[in-house]
């Protein structure tokens, strides 16, 4: 037997096999009289059904139980057609159900009988006989039952009373009881079927379905204990004495039951025996409640144990790697499709002979061809001649291997749009060839570009393959074409194919209606291309005749409802989500009538039949959908049941509170949207008003939801709900991902934005297509991603983008792997500069609505109505007789206001899209017209020099202002809605108020006013006057700020951005100013108008600035956030000046502790960076140049910075102030690091000069010149190695000046790294090798070869000197064993060289950097990437601590500090030595210079415990106990909202504090002589005991951020 890998790609060639993907599907079937089992029929739909569910939701296995006596009369049961259909839904039910899929429910009651539909003649002439025989009246029979082809049929009945068929059928079934009795063997045997029950009828169906499923059969059995007698419900009753039972129906029982015991195995049968009480089984009864309990748990082990059974003998066909299994679900759904028997046969057809001429053409002489497009219109065999090529073309070749692929456009999400297609399609050819490199490249990206590209060089393989690709695509007009596509939206189809390719596509239009472009188009007009299916008639006629008969026989409120739902899906929807939208369950017990709409079981099942011809049933990602069979049929479906938009709405409205329900509170699943406030062809936006509902924290999303949920949501114009639950919503992005692709979900979101305009929607949506090539290697980084690329935007704003960055934040947490996640911010939001342009003709003038998603554009005397996102044309208002001046738009409703040359203001309904009133009271030309006190009045300013308010109701005159002595030219009112302002050609704004219409004040300017705006906060006037200058003025007072300058040329139009801080101004130069409102200055210049910018305005909350000039409109996002701004958080407490960089990076360390980080800029900062909290908490200014080196002091206290400027600084950290500075170079200092005593340091310059100096008063030691672009010196401080990244490398002793070694390779040395015990050099090259050196003697003793390219960067673990990891320009690393010279691990996966690598402390852990702009995370022991980061900015350097917890990362050319934690992180954390004591012979071949008595670091000396346990401990031995250099093991979390890192108290008493700073000051004062002696090897001089201390008083902290230290021990 094939195991599923071989059979999965056999599927994946194309074949079909004998094992076969079915629906993961469990359906039960619940047989029994309908009275009798009542409450057990309740607890296993209500109890044992879900439960069941809940039990396989993981296997995502559908559990549905079917009920058929549910919501139905009692009389149904005699209706012998609904009975078929019952026996019929039996049949389903073990088509597709996985274990059981009839479950048997018998008591102590056999009875009803139904009468058969027919009956063979023999068997009824006998029953006649018979009855003639024993007298018995048969005319009732015969009226009946009629013959028909050997038959006789049971007649129409249903026009009849029920409670009428019900006495006729039983009087008939009573009739053939009767008869049947008195016959003999064999007939009477033959005609068994006709004595039986309805229950027993429907297990003998059951049974006889195929040989050996009575073990897929549950059969559960029920005796009553003391049953009284004449309980009608419970027993069969004999009809002529009420009280006695029927003993024949009890004899047939007994039977029944015997054959039950003799077919069902006793594992699959159970039995109980329940007390008697009046009514039936009663939950309250503790013996019945105890039955109960018993039933349950005995039905659902028994169900899950034939589940379980079954999915063991018939495992799903699952593949064991992601991409195969995801590429396989979609492709085994159109190949069920393509595996369905043809409508039509096209096998012996002409048509089909002559495109197997045409490709056997092609074939035979090997030349490149075009692919074949088949035009037909609907009806006419598409779909099915796609079939019939597909089964027939694996002949066509000579028995060469064929390879097909087919697709069925639109039968699946996949399958919808371009992008997905594609990349489909290319993993199934890359896995069904085998391909070496596998599956999905190293650089895969779903970028469109890189997709066509990818087809591309997949077809062009099988040139040099022994076998044939075939792809066939159907009905290609049905592609989505999204903006993201390339050119047009078909460009990825080739014009020419290579040999052994052939690619046939089906369309419903025609090549001058598809979206190709001109050469494809001309290419496939070719004859031998082209082909056109002759036109049939169409099928409207017999489609309609079925709907009037269906809506006949079972009412047209329920046939359309069904339709209705049907038409409205996407992909089509399962039975058991058609039940839940049309079978209300709350009241067990009601009657479910068709008439009312609502369905039941039965009825459903009933339907269903009935509408086979129309529908189908589709497999796909296991789950059984239904569908209409053809697209005809949908849009007829359409057009007759959703012809009103509302319907529309509503309908997609129901399914999507289907898949939502469990989201959101009960109170609100019947929220309306309220978005029909303005028409659109295309779904609308809602209102911005407040959604209430609460999302569950246990809910999750489901492929259905990926699927088919998002696009009911936008269809029903609910926009808060579709971006609340699922755009917006970081669980429906992490789902999309990983259920699909993020190709799949970028499609999602750029069919969204056909449709939306939004500010969240754009910033996750550049989020994911910046992100795309990432993601498409690892989805595991969506939530990193989203952090990185959306934290600056959320860092000081709420809403749906703070909860979908929080999601994020605490779903890494939740991670229990390692994981790399950013803590701050370093890049800018992914918004692009510009959003949407809008193409309309002449526009004048621009407003856009409440909703955002349309604008009016003013084109001459006709405004115009436009749908933004899908740039149509909605409506053009027509009334206005001359030009149209001014216009306006209520605020959060629905009218827009005109004013026109023709001296009238018209109010137009944009809901209805009608006039609403008309009001001529001017007598000159309106000029500006807004809205007033909350849309209730109109305030309109005219030529006539008047301010008329008038009433929006009935255009009624409230007050007429006459006050200026000219034209009105412009009318505001302030936010707060109580004052209007005016402003005329009279050259004064006036101030009145809207309550009293009084005038408040009066501004005078210098020239005539032609527009004005007032500031949201109503702080600010901006009044642009006809002289061309910009006044800014304070409204309430009418003081003068600024002129607004800058801008040349004549100003068209301005506005005030709602964060009053921001003016924009339009004028006829083409560009768009925007200026600072508080500085007056020019912020920044749009340009790329296409003619004169005529007008500007800002959407609510500032989301989108619009310029209208030319015949364009264009959107730019235009928050404040969204612009360049500062990422930096700062330590709130902290009382220094802090500043952030302003220019780029140009070094970096980080502390041995792990805690802080420092960083140099080319701006002469120096910033020091708690790692904790990620926040700046030092800026330490003072070079005049850039910094070019930075260095952390061993112990901790004090950082070297060298810079351009030729000094080196020594700044202490406990005040920020400098220590020492060493100006001994006479060049750009290029390198400096502090010893390991933390008292000298070692520096260079670019003049090749090396200096050792004293770092507490920059004295220099000794002085040498040599290499110096890079240096290290040893631990034990013996040696420095330095280089100029030529091809050696100096080793110079510090103890003896003859003690100089001089190392090589054949090329260039790049990087090199000293080993912790101060004995080897390990050094890398670009001669493609590493070598490891003694530093003692400068031999050579192991050579590393292995890379392919420069070596690049080299790290080597501190415990285990043997673990070295190097990376290279071959983009690999390397870990290798030097003490075997062997490679250990090729770690694999960077896109571009290596520029750093760093290893953990135990040397488990590595992180590399790369310019591919990502770091990984490397498992050592086995080679194996554990987590990465795209930080989307090339590399140069990263520092980690010693468990690689905190990584700080150098990027280039960039002033930002990205600060990561590596969460989870496997690395044990080291303790670093933060001190070694000087060689004991420094004193012999190099005095020191001597110096005056004076405290080291004399500016910065503090005399806290903790400053003097770091610097001194190792010196008093007695003194005190140096119980800081015992550190906890610091593991950090990322917490739910990563923004506060928990911090380990201080467990300090002011006790404990008081005694250790007592002798902390005891110490220093006694020892001080002691400790310079040691130093400076001299005797020390006596010291009295009183000598007073240093001024300067130590800090309660030595060291900023203190809380992230440990406390003190005593």
């Amino acid at each position: 037997m094939k195991n599923n890998d071989d059979t999965i790609l056999e599927i994946e060639q194309g074949h079909r096999t004998a094992r076969w993907p079915t629906a993961r599907l469990v359906k039960i079937f619940i047989a029994s009289t309908r009275t009798d089992f009542a409450e057990e029929r309740r607890q296993l739909l209500e109890i044992v059904g879900p439960e069941l569910q809940t039990l396989y939701d993981e296997q995502q296995i559908e559990v549905e139980l079917v009920d058929m006596h549910f919501g139905s009369t009692e009389n149904d049961v005699y209706d012998a057609h609904l009975f078929d259909n019952h026996l019929y839904e039996i049949q389903n039910c073990h088509k597709f159900s996985r274990g059981c899929f009839f479950l048997c429910l018998i008591g102590n009651k056999y009875q009803p009988y139904v009468l058969p539909l027919q009956i063979q003649e023999d068997q009824f002439n006998a029953v006649i006989e018979k009855s003639n025989d024993l007298g018995l009246n048969n005319e009732l029979i015969l009226n009946w039952y009629k013959l028909e082809n050997g038959l006789y049929i049971l007649q129409k009945y249903r026009d009849m009373d029920s409670e009428q068929w019900k006495n006729i059928s039983e009087e008939i079934n009573d009739f053939i009881q009767n008869c049947i009795q008195e016959i003999e063997d064999p007939i009477k045997e033959k005609m068994h079927y006709l004595l039986e029950s309805a229950v027993e009828k429907q297990f003998s169906h059951a049974l006889g379905l195929a040989p050996g499923t009575a073990h897929r059969i549950l059969v559960h059995t029920r005796d009553w204990e003391n049953l009284e007698d004449g309980q009608t419900s419970y027993e069969d009753i004999d009809i002529d004495s009420a009280c006695n039972p029927n003993e024949r129906a009890r004899q047939q029982l007994k039977q029944f039951r015997e054959r039950v015991t003799s077919s069902i195995s006793n594992e699959n049968r159970t039995h109980y025996s329940v007390p008697w009480k009046s009514g039936g089984i009663d939950e309250d009864l503790e013996e019945h409640e105890t039955y109960l309990n018993k039933f349950r748990k005995s039905i659902l082990d028994k169900l899950k144990t034939l589940i379980n059974k079954n999915l063991e003998e018939e495992p799903e066909l699952k593949s064991r790697k992601k991409i195969v299994q995801e590429n396989f679900t979609e492709n085994i759904t159109h190949l069920t499709i393509c595996f369905e028997e043809p409508e039509v046969d096209f096998t012996n057809s002409e048509l089909m002979d002559k495109i197997k001429q045409i490709i056997q053409n092609s074939f035979q002489t090997n030349s490149r061809h075009s692919p074949m497009l088949i035009w037909g219109n609907n009806g006419s065999g598409k779909t099915s001649l796609v079939k019939s090529i597909y089964r027939e073309i694996e002949n066509w070749f000579n028995n060469t291997k064929v390879l097909r692929i087919v697709r069925f456009i639109s039968s699946t999400p996949r399958s919808s749009y371009n992008l997905e297609l594609l990349r489909v399609i290319c993993q199934q050819i890359c896995i069904a060839l085998r391909l070496p490199e596998g599956f999905l490249p190293k650089d895969a990206s779903f970028d469109p570009l890189y997709i066509n590209n990818w087809f591309q060089n997949l077809l062009r393989l099988f040139e040099n393959l022994n076998q044939v690709l075939v792809i066939i695509i159907d009905d290609l007009h049905l592609l989505n074409p999204l903006d993201s596509d390339i050119v047009a939206a078909l460009s990825w189809l080739p014009i020419s194919l290579p040999d052994n390719v052939y690619l046939i596509c089906t369309t419903g239009l025609g090549p001058d209606q598809l979206r190709l472009s001109p050469v494809q188009r001309e290419r496939l007009r070719n004859p031998e291309s082209y082909i056109e299916l002759p036109p049939v008639d169409s099928f409207k006629e017999s489609i309609e005749q079925t709907f009037d008969e269906l809506e006949t026989q079972f009412g047209q409120t329920a046939i359309s409802r069904l339709c209705a739902l049907i038409t409205s899906s996407e992909y089509g929807l399962t039975e058991t989500e058609l039940l839940e939208l049309l079978m209300p369950t709350s009241n067990i017990e009601a009657v479910l009538s068709l008439e009312t709409g609502n369905y039941n079981f039965s009825s459903m099942c009933a339907v269903r039949r009935n509408m086979n011809k129309l529908l189908k049933e589709k497999l796909m990602s296991g789950k059984l959908l239904v569908e209409w069979s053809h697209d005809g049929i949908r849009e007829m479906a359409r057009k007759r049941y959703l012809q009103n938009q509302d319907v529309l709405r509503n309908t997609h409205s129901e399914i999507a509170n289907l898949f939502f329900s469990e989201f959101t509170e009960s109170d609100n699943d019947n929220s309306e949207s309220e978005a029909a406030d303005e028409p659109a062809p295309l779904p609308t936006d809602s209102k911005d008003t407040p959604f209430q509902s609460t999302l569950h924290s246990d809910v999750t999303y489901s492929q259905r939801h990926v699927e088919e949920s998002w696009i009911h949501l936008l269809k029903a114009g609910d926009t808060l709900k579709l971006k609340t639950l699922t755009v917006c919503n970081f669980d429906f992005l992490l789902a999309a991902v990983q259920t699909i692709s993020i190709s799949y979900l970028r499609c999602i979101l750029e069919h969204v934005r056909c449709y939306l305009l939004d500010r969240e929607l754009e910033l996750v949506y550049h989020t994911i297509r910046k992100s795309t090539d990432v993601l498409t290697r690892e989805p595991l980084q969506l939530a990193t991603q989203i952090i990185s690329w959306l934290r600056p935007v959320t860092d000081h704003s709420s809403g749906l983008m703070s909860a979908l960055l929080t999601s994020a934040m605490a779903w890494c947490d939740g991670f229990t792997l390692p994981l790399v996640v950013p803590l701050n911010g370093w890049l800018q939001p992914p918004l692009p500069a510009q959003s949407r342009t809008l193409n309309a003709p002449n526009v004048r003038m621009v407003e856009s609505t409440p909703s955002g998603q349309h604008v009016v554009c003013v084109v001459d005397c006709e405004p115009q109505l436009w749908h933004i996102m899908s740039n149509q044309l909605v409506h053009t208002f027509k009334g206005h007789s001359g030009k149209v001046i001014c216009m306006a738009i209520t605020k959060q409703s629905q009218y827009l206001l005109t004013g026109s040359e023709d001296t009238s203001i018209i109010v137009w309904d944009l809901k209805a899209l009608t006039l609403h009133l008309r009001i001529y009271e001017h007598i000159a030309p309106v000029l500006c017209v807004t809205s007033a006190l909350s849309n209730s009045v109109i305030v309109s300013g005219g030529d006539d020099s008047s301010i008329i308010i008038m009433s929006l109701a009935n255009g009624k005159v409230v007050m007429k202002i006459d006050h200026h002595r000219g034209s009105v030219t412009s009318v505001k009112v302030t936010s707060a809605g109580d004052v209007l302002v005016s402003g005329s050609h009279d050259r004064t704004v006036c101030l009145w108020s809207l309550e009293t219409f009084t005038l408040l004040n009066t501004i005078s300017l210098v020239a005539a006013i032609t527009m004005i705006d007032v500031s949201a906060d109503s702080v600010f006037l901006l009044a642009a006057c006809s002289d061309n200058n910009l006044y800014l003025r304070t409204l309430a007072t009418g003081t003068e700020l600024h002129s607004l300058v800058g801008h040349k040329s004549k100003v068209k139009a301005v506005c005030m951005a709602q964060d009053s801080c921001r003016a924009v101004v339009g004028c006829t130069d083409n560009r768009v100013y925007i200026y600072e409102m508080h500085s007056g200055k020019i912020m920044k210049t749009l340009t790329g108008q296409p003619g004169e910018v005529t007008a500007v305005k800002v959407t609510d909350k500032d989301d989108f600035l619009l310029t209208a000039g030319g015949n364009r409109v264009h959107f730019y996002p235009f928050r404040s956030e969204d612009t360049v701004k500062s990422l930096l958080k700062l330590n709130k407490k902290c009382q220094h000046h802090l500043q952030a960089h302003s220019a780029a990076i140009t070094c970096i360390d980080i502390a041995k502790d792990g805690l802080l980080a420092v960083t140099g800029s080319f701006d002469h900062l120096v910033n020091i960076w708690q790692l904790n909290s990620h926040e700046l908490i030092l800026t330490m200014d003072g070079h005049t140049g850039s910094i070019t080196c930075v260095n952390f002091a061993p112990n901790g206290l004090f950082v070297a910075s060298g810079s351009e400027d030729k000094t080196v600084k020594v700044w202490g950290l406990t005040l920020g102030l400098v220590v020492s500075t060493f100006t001994g170079h006479q060049a750009p200092v290029c390198a400096v690091q502090v010893m390991m005593d933390s008292s000298r340091i070692i520096s260079s310059d670019r003049n090749g000069s090396l200096n050792v100096w004293l770092a507490d008063n920059g004295s220099q030691i000794h002085a040498s010149s040599g290499l110096s672009k890079c240096l290290a010196v040893t631990n034990n401080m013996k040696y420095t190695v330095c280089t100029n990244g030529d091809n050696s490398m100096r080793i110079w002793s510090l103890i003896r000046d003859d003690e100089r070694y001089t190392i090589s390779h054949s090329e260039e040395i790049t990087c090199f790294v000293l080993t912790m015990d101060s004995l080897q050099v390990i050094t890398g090259s670009r001669d493609m090798s590493l070598k490891v050196w003694q530093l003692t003697g400068g031999k050579l003793s192991q050579v590393l070869v292995g890379h392919t390219d420069a070596v690049t960067c080299v790290s080597v673990a501190l415990l285990d000197k043997s673990i070295v990891v190097s990376g290279s320009c071959d983009t690999n690393l390397i870990v290798w064993d030097i003490n075997t010279g062997s490679d250990v691990h090729t770690l694999s996966a960077h896109l571009s060289y290596v520029t750093c690598v760093k290893l953990s402390a135990d040397g488990t852990v590595a992180v590399s950097g790369s310019d591919d702009k990502s770091i990984i995370i490397w498992d050592t022991k086995r080679g194996l990437q554990l987590t990465s980061l795209q930080l989307h900015i090339p590399i140069i350097n990263l520092e980690a601590s010693s468990d690689c917890s905190r990584i700080v990362v150098h990027l280039k050319e960039n002033q930002y500090l990205p600060i990561i934690c590596l969460h989870n992180t496997p690395a044990k954390y080291v303790k670093l030595p933060t001190y070694c004591a000087p060689a004991r012979d420094i004193a012999d071949p190099r005095s020191l210079p001597k110096r005056q008595m004076r405290r080291l670091l004399k500016k910065e000396v503090s005399l806290d415990t903790y400053t003097w346990q770091k610097k001194y401990a190792h010196l008093t031995s007695n003194i005190m106990i140096a119980a800081m250099d015992e550190r906890l093991k610091r593991r950090f979390s990322v917490s739910a909202s990563m923004e506060e890192i928990s911090k380990i108290p201080q467990n300090k008493s002011l006790g404990s504090q008081t005694a250790i700073a007592e002798g902390a000051s005891l110490a220093q004062s006694q020892h001080f002589d002691q400790l310079e002696a040691l130093w400076n090897k001299r005797s020390p001089p006596r010291r009295r005991h009183n000598q007073p201390l240093s001024k300067q008083s130590s800090l309660v902290e030595s060291r900023l951020g203190s809380s992230d230290e440990e406390g003190m021990e005593e």
